[in-house]
């Protein structure tokens, strides 16, 4: 289904980009991430370039893209980037104002820079939810113990459903991952980083009890999403888990391991710590102040 555009503002609103301005919209953001040292868009964002899961403000100046607004409504949350060399010229108060006429805004500030602060602060916006991005360089980790009745695999593509039923179990409460479905699962695993061995099953008794779902490009690792489902916690899976993927992930020649956790989830995020992982930045949804 395509984004829903505002009916006020067809003109403005495009619920899906022509190649040319997905290409152009890459390189503003490549533009904008050479200056800031941060991701303009996330994953989902730049999925969204090439289908119609978001609606898309672009704004030009002289033939070239300086300013660019996805409002992706199955997760209510906008991402925004303008050009460096056009900042300070009301160019994201502009995208902000459009979004406004449509729905109360939640904008992403990836790495939360100053620059991001100030401006949300201007736009009586405030910090509602923090991503934390947790960094680790890790030393030979072996494969974990297992307890009797535990075993661990990569995955098969019979193994999709009983998957996404576990991910939409372990995390009904998160706003992104836990919407994930077929069509997502099959677009991640088209990716040229994807390694079924990497993404590695853990079974009891009872069926999949959990998951962790390694990435690795370019020498760097991640753990890209580690769940266990809701009957099965209170185990040590988790870590389990997160020691197997870590172990893969080294005996692939990715020592330097990244990850993203919500800093509202203390048990995840004291897991982490005590693996060795520290926080290198943070990500910080704003919305608007309640009055």
């Amino acid at each position: 289904m395509g984004a829903a555009l505002p009916a006020s503002l067809d003109d403005v609103w495009a619920d899906q980009l022509t190649a040319a301005e997905g290409e152009a919209v890459l390189a503003l953001v490549a533009r904008a991430t050479a200056v800031d040292g941060t991701a303009g868009l996330n994953e989902d964002a730049h999925f969204a370039l090439t289908d119609d899961s978001a609606a898309h403000l672009l704004q030009e100046s002289d033939g070239t893209l300086v300013g660019y607004l996805q409002w992706q409504p199955d997760h209510s949350t906008a991402q925004l980037v303008v050009d460096p060399a056009h900042r300070r010229q009301g160019i994201g108060s502009d995208l902000l104002t459009r979004l406004e006429e449509r729905t109360p805004p939640a904008v992403w500030a990836f790495g939360d820079l100053p620059a991001a602060r100030a401006f949300a602060v201007s736009r009586g916006l405030a910090p509602s939810r923090v991503l934390l991005k947790m960094s680790a360089t890790l030393g030979e980790v072996p494969a974990p113990e297992l307890p009797e009745g535990l075993t661990l695999r990569g995955f098969t593509p019979a193994d999709a459903a009983e998957l996404l039923a576990v991910n939409a179990a372990a995390f009904a409460d998160h706003p992104e991952q836990g919407d994930l479905d077929a069509d997502g699962l099959a677009r991640r695993m088209a990716e040229d980083w994807f390694d079924p061995e990497g993404l590695i099953l853990a079974f009891d008794r009872a069926g999949l009890a959990g998951f962790h779902w390694t990435k690795a490009e370019h020498g760097v690792g991640e753990v890209y999403v580690l769940g266990v489902h809701p009957r099965a916690q209170g185990h040590g899976y988790g870590r389990l888990l997160l020691q197997a993927g870590l172990s893969h992930l080294i005996e692939a020649g990715s020592p330097t391991v990244n990850l993203y956790v919500d800093a509202a989830d203390r048990i995840a995020v004291r897991m982490y710590e005590r693996a060795g992982f520290a926080e290198v930045h943070r990500d910080v949804l704003y919305t608007r102040t309640q009055e």
